[in-house]
């Protein structure tokens, strides 16, 4: 019963992000890239080129809840962040991935654009 009413309320969050009636059917019977045989950044990036952004990241999302080490998908859910004008999304994906990413040349491209979507944030300064 719990299981049913956690699925409901998840289907809830789901419509709140649709950007027309016709995602409806799409978000309900979600079917994760990698169980079709398909690379999930690979997805998403075609999402993007297609700007059907918030598709990106519910790809993104699923994918980092089930490969938590896959780095080039955090990388393009920020990115996605950033399409989506999400200030607060990327500011704390960004200050999870710092450690991982901090001395790497991609840190200073995300704190470049950290700083035009949240110019007084730390993180970016």
């Amino acid at each position: 019963m719990l299981r049913l009413l956690a699925d409901v309320a998840k289907a809830f969050d789901a419509v709140s992000d649709i950007a027309h009636p016709g995602e409806l059917m799409h978000q309900l019977r979600f079917v994760p890239p990698r169980q079709r045989g398909i690379d999930p950044v690979g997805e998403a990036e075609v999402y993007l080129t297609y700007q059907r952004y918030k598709r990106a990241r519910q790809v993104l999302r699923h994918t980092i809840r089930t490969e938590p080490d896959n780095l080039p998908a955090h990388i393009l859910l920020l990115h996605t962040y950033f399409l989506l004008e999400s200030s607060s999304d990327y500011c704390q994906l960004a200050a999870q991935l710092q450690a991982r990413l901090g001395h790497r040349p991609e840190w200073a491209h995300i704190c470049h654009v950290g700083r035009s979507l949240a110019p007084d944030h730390p993180l970016f300064q």
